[in-house]
């Protein structure tokens, strides 16, 4: 069944939900976006194949910032990088090129990404807008890590589609709850870049980031004395 597009999020909320759902929200609900090493190195490294555009090689062709979709999902975005191959038997026609190709997405992440769960479900939910526009199966992905400069397939089977399904359809239900899930401290804060506005250790009691900073902001305009932010 498509999903309406006015319920749409965007495809990176596949990642950030399954780094943090609290996260999801902060970013998605309340806006609230902070860098820190990690994001900056990792903007950086899309920069560098973010330019727009396709190039080709023999067999293999690139589309760089190419803008994906899926009705079914309910989710839109740009993938970073899709290389096409050559495949007759089981590819896709695309305008303007011979032959027919297979859709091969590439996720770049900055790091060694200690816990690749959420980025194989983000190139997962890239996949399965592909095959969605393109009408093709498609097996295969990779993760190309910075920071290790290699690239690791990933093998888009059945048990990952449906944790991705699975995730975009707790997405959709958080986002369209307006609400922000409590903090739940873990080794996984360390990275965040929203561990200052989060504070997992000290809100455990608010459910919004932004209402703990108001709080705050409004003490220190009632009493000089304490220690504004």
């Amino acid at each position: 069944m498509d999903i309406p597009e006015e319920k749409w999020f965007p495809l990176s909320a596949v990642s950030h939900w399954s780094f943090c759902p609290r996260r999801c929200a902060l970013v998605h609900t309340e806006r609230v976006w902070t860098d820190n090493y990690f994001t900056a190195s990792g903007e950086k490294l899309h920069a560098s194949v973010d330019k727009g555009g396709s190039e080709s090689r023999k067999e293999r062709r690139f589309a760089r910032s190419l803008r994906l979709f899926s009705r079914t999902l309910g989710i839109s975005g740009i993938a970073d990088v899709v290389e096409f191959h050559r495949d007759d038997e089981v590819g896709a026609e695309v305008r303007g090129w011979l032959g027919k190709w297979l859709p091969y997405p590439i996720e770049y992440k900055w790091g060694t990404a200690q816990n690749e769960t959420p980025y194989e479900r983000q190139l997962c939910a890239q996949a399965m807008c592909l095959e969605e526009m393109f009408q093709v199966a498609i097996p295969e992905g990779a993760l190309f890590l910075g920071v290790e400069k290699r690239r690791r397939p990933v093998n888009l089977q059945e048990s990952l589609r449906n944790d991705t399904r699975t995730a975009c359809s707790a997405i959709r239900d958080l986002l369209a709850s307006g609400e922000t899930p409590p903090p739940s401290y873990g080794k996984w804060c360390a990275s965040c870049s929203l561990i200052e506005e989060c504070r997992p250790k000290l809100v455990a009691s608010h459910r919004s980031a932004r209402a703990w900073l108001e709080k705050e902001i409004d003490c220190c305009q009632l009493d000089p004395k304490k220690e504004k932010l």
